[in-house]
């Protein structure tokens, strides 16, 4: 009995001390820069230095973009000890590029790396190598919803996590390659047109400010563009986001924490020199960036007939809210999404519409893995709802979304337009003119389900005006002082 007791007693030690270090290891990262932002002195000294970052797509396929993404997932949201295994390097990861969507395992008939090699370094077919029994399937991972499989060879060390080899192989034949016909994305050009419009517009009112911008998942960019401004000798430097809701996820716990990292570095090489960090309001706050949505809403309700029954989803990006209810984004949502809400409700009022709905949901995370109770509306079953109530249009509008990319040409299309007839997911997006908004429409039964599209081209000058009000919402402070 005295053995079994102590027995009892060493397994309650070792379960306590790896509770201990789960705990430890996973405890929230500090400082908390939403608590910074919060609480900030916003008044800015001498001179000063816009940096503007966000998750930004290259125009063109850029393996270090992936790399650099999953690794950020990982590194926010995914706990210790199940990131280091996630992002093991298990060997090479493969794809067939005509079986790129596959859940299910089947035999490929041919097999290229992340790097568009179809050969292992000895020049031997990666094919060759599935003959031979040294590469095999894995399946879609269970922890994310209409994922996709993959093929894994198991011969040698690919020199990254096999993860963002999966990842940025399917970049590279999916969203850049036959998923949409120009081979290309809109979302960099769009996003820098939006941030030099605001740039543009802050430097003539401030001539003396200094202004860099580069996306978040290029951290050597970042780096140096933020070295120069402060080598210029700026003494305040000034973050912001063209994004409507700020996150941790996207802003405290990645692009602006990188940007606060590269000045404490920048500071402990300059002895004595201390730079004041500002974090500007996120552009959802004003109202240009609604009236963008609003007036693209305008134009298509204007084409509906009269007596017609429409469904309008306002959809934003979405998260697993229920396992991060520390988020950021929970509490800065409301002043933009809630507000466009009920402006929403208000402008279809004015319509000769026989029935109007209006909803709030989600493309992301309200499915069967992440909220099988179905606590938070997916867009793909406000969708549905509009389609099994009979609804003669169902319109759906991206509010957090101001330049097409990967996610709402593909990604979210394919979770949004689940079980649709017409949406063949194998079908390339093609989209030749960035300057008119991308929409896609859909029958389903009596319903035309409508992806309204981004505000990009004419639309486009409502959201410079609200990054330039949120820039200037602190420049301006500067002035009085």
């Amino acid at each position: 009995m005295t053995i079994v007791i102590s027995i009892l007693i060493v397994i309650a030690l070792i379960l306590g001390f790896f509770f201990v270090l789960y705990k430890y290891k996973n405890r929230p990262l500090k400082p908390d820069y939403y608590e910074y932002y919060k609480t900030q002195d916003t008044v800015p000294v001498g001179k000063v230095g816009i940096f503007a970052t966000a998750l930004i797509m290259p125009e063109n396929h850029s393996h270090a973009f992936f790399h650099n993404i999953v690794h950020k997932i990982f590194k926010v949201i995914v706990p210790w000890p199940f990131k280091i295994l996630a992002l093991k390097d298990n060997g090479v990861a493969l794809l067939d590029p005509h079986h790129v969507h596959a859940r299910e395992k089947f035999e490929p008939t041919h097999l290229e790396d992340a790097f568009g090699n179809d050969r292992d370094l000895d020049g031997t077919p990666y094919i060759e190598r599935y003959r031979q029994g040294q590469v095999v399937w894995m399946p879609p991972s269970s922890r994310i919803y209409l994922d996709h499989g993959y093929f894994l060879y198991k011969g040698r060390k690919c020199g990254e996590p096999s993860l963002a080899g999966k990842v940025a192989n399917k970049s590279r034949l999916y969203y850049y390659g036959h998923g949409i016909v120009q081979k290309k994305l809109p979302h960099w050009v769009e996003s820098f047109k939006i941030i030099n419009g605001a740039f543009e517009r802050i430097k003539q009112k401030y001539p003396s400010i200094e202004c860099r911008a580069e996306t978040n998942m290029f951290l050597y960019e970042m780096r140096q563009k933020i070295r120069e401004l402060l080598d210029a000798g700026c003494e305040t430097l000034v973050l912001a986001a063209p994004m409507a809701i700020y996150s941790h996820f996207e802003e405290f716990n990645s692009g602006f924490r990188h940007c606060f990292e590269y000045v404490e570095e920048w500071e402990h090489q300059h002895p004595g020199k201390k730079i004041k960090v500002i974090i500007a309001p996120q552009m959802g706050n004003y109202q240009p960036l609604r009236q963008a949505f609003l007036d693209m809403l305008k134009d298509r309700l204007d084409t509906i007939p009269a007596n017609s029954s429409v469904l309008i989803a306002v959809t934003v990006h979405g998260m697993p809210w229920d396992f991060f209810p520390w988020e950021a984004w929970l509490e800065l949502a409301p002043p933009y999404r809630d507000k466009l809400f009920e402006e929403v409700k208000e402008l279809v009022k004015h319509y000769p519409f026989s029935k109007t709905e209006v909803v709030i949901c989600q493309d992301e995370f309200s499915d069967p893995i992440w909220d099988p109770k179905q606590k938070y509306l997916s867009t793909n079953r406000a969708y549905w709802k509009a389609i099994n109530e009979g609804y003669d249009y169902a319109i759906g509008l991206p509010i957090e979304f101001f330049a097409e990319n990967s996610d709402t040409l593909m990604h979210h299309a394919m979770k949004c337009f689940e079980k649709f007839d017409q949406y063949d997911i194998n079908e390339p997006v093609d989209y030749p003119d960035w300057s008119v908004p991308y929409t896609r429409e859909l029958v389903q039964g009596k319903t035309r389900v409508i992806y309204n599209g981004v505000p990009v081209g004419k639309y486009q000058h409502h959201v410079i005006d609200a990054f330039y009000q949120s820039l200037d919402e602190v420049l301006s402070k500067r002035k009085a002082a």
